[in-house]
């Protein structure tokens, strides 16, 4: 741009410098030279013309070009001062404007510290940056290079800014499902692991119990109720840990399923305390549902319908004869927190500080004799958690337990009045 200038400025001396240089009467000279001038001028315009392709259309072309990019495009001359922008850069920057033409980069860019910083440095490129540092900004890949002329000598730097949120965002969204897959992998191997250690134990039992039955059955006349019940226990044992099993197994039919829906809350407490109804009848204790009708959750169903019925489940288990069980939820930002609370025997301190850790709980005995596998609450645990939520617990020794979970709303979450529909189930 400076050659193309200082070209036109000594084209331009020609028709006054030469006549000029004839009145002075400087040089003794028997013709007027202004002719001389205006063909000085002429030879000059056009070496400019020629040398600069100054009436090609091409470079009106590059122009248009130049200005349609998506890309935000700078220009820089190498002491650093604004030369040139397109629309898109000022649309990045919308500080930009053409009376910043001429500045230097040190004022145009005070604000954005990091383009500041890459402009000053030699050419690089830096990846997914944020100009502001805000999080909701746009991110960019951001690249300066050196401009040369046909000789190779560096002119000028260009600065081009490349919007890539898009990918950024499909980036986070494919590694957060690589990060849930590999959980979901690590937890189903420790699940087996745990399964194939107490699904054995339960059933090797009731094969001694039977052989046992089966000696004892030889001598008449003696009683077997003892034998029969714990037979039946184990029998119950086996049955429960199956049942989970494959509870975890419906939601893995093709592969690793997790579809979460807008649930009824209500109605599916409801649907759990009929299963388990039978349950709590035999030990006279009461299941109290205070949640309203149309509370409405974002969860997986069949993750939903294990979370309520092993927390339901280990509240009767810990409770003891004609108690009390009641349900509750509670709208707090956009979790809904679900209580289980019991009158039972409460968590001891030295259950509590492992009962929802990582390592797998160890069963305990009901207030029936009632046994389980531990398996329920880290099913329970892991299922939150993929449903976005929390589990945690509070708890006095006999005095009872409240276990919470937090699960998602819908977007659209409908009018509750948690003042009504209270009532025993």
């Amino acid at each position: 741009m400076k050659k193309q200038v200082a070209f036109m400025l000594i084209g331009s001396c020609g028709p006054f410098g030469f006549p000029l240089i004839y009145l002075s009467g400087a040089f003794d000279m028997p013709i007027d030279l202004s002719p001389f001038g205006f063909v000085f001028s002429g030879i000059f315009y056009m070496l400019g013309i020629f040398h600069f392709d100054m009436l090609r259309l091409a470079p009106l072309a590059l122009r248009k070009v130049f200005e349609s990019m998506q890309d935000a495009v700078i220009v820089f001359d190498l002491d650093h001062n604004l030369t040139s922008f397109n629309h898109s850069a000022h649309r990045v920057i919308e500080d930009l404007h053409k009376n910043k033409v001429g500045q230097p980069s040190v004022e145009v860019f005070s604000q954005y510290p990091v383009l500041l910083a890459t402009i000053l440095q030699p050419p690089s490129s830096i990846s997914k940056i944020q100009l502001s540092g805000r999080a909701d900004d746009p991110f960019y890949n951001v690249h300066l290079s050196l401009i040369r002329d046909k000789k190779e000598m560096p002119v000028g730097k260009m600065l081009i800014l490349s919007d890539v949120t898009e990918m950024v965002r499909v980036e986070d969204r494919l590694l957060d499902n690589a990060r849930q897959l590999s959980e979901l992998n690590t937890f189903k191997d420790k699940m087996f692991n745990v399964v194939a250690h107490d699904i054995r134990d339960p059933l090797a039992v009731l094969v001694n119990l039977m052989e046992l039955m089966e000696d004892e059955m030889e001598a008449c006349g003696e009683s077997h109720d003892e034998i029969v019940h714990e037979m039946g226990q184990q029998i119950q044992n086996t049955f429960t840990l199956v049942e989970s099993l494959l509870d975890w197994f419906r939601t893995q039919r093709g592969g690793m399923v997790f579809s979460p829906v807008e649930r009824d809350l209500a109605q599916t407490v409801q649907t759990n305390v009929r299963l388990l109804r039978v349950r709590s009848e035999g030990k006279q204790i009461r299941l109290i549902s205070e949640i309203p009708k149309d509370t409405f959750v974002y969860a997986d169903k069949e993750m939903l319908d294990l979370i309520i019925r092993n927390l339901l489940s280990n509240a009767i288990k810990f409770t003891n004869s004609g108690g009390v069980i009641r349900l509750k939820a509670d709208r707090r930002d956009d979790k809904m927190i679900v209580s289980v609370s019991d009158t039972g025997e409460g968590i001891s301190s030295d259950q509590a500080d492992s009962l929802l850790q990582e390592a797998y709980p160890v069963s305990s005995t009901g207030t029936a004799g009632e046994r389980g596998v531990g398996l329920g609450l880290t099913l329970c645990r892991e299922f939150v958690r993929l449903n976005g939520g929390e589990i945690w617990f509070d708890s006095m020794p006999a005095q009872g337990s409240t276990f919470y979970f937090s699960i998602p709303l819908p977007l659209e979450v409908p009018s509750i009045s948690f003042g009504s529909m209270k009532g025993a189930v």
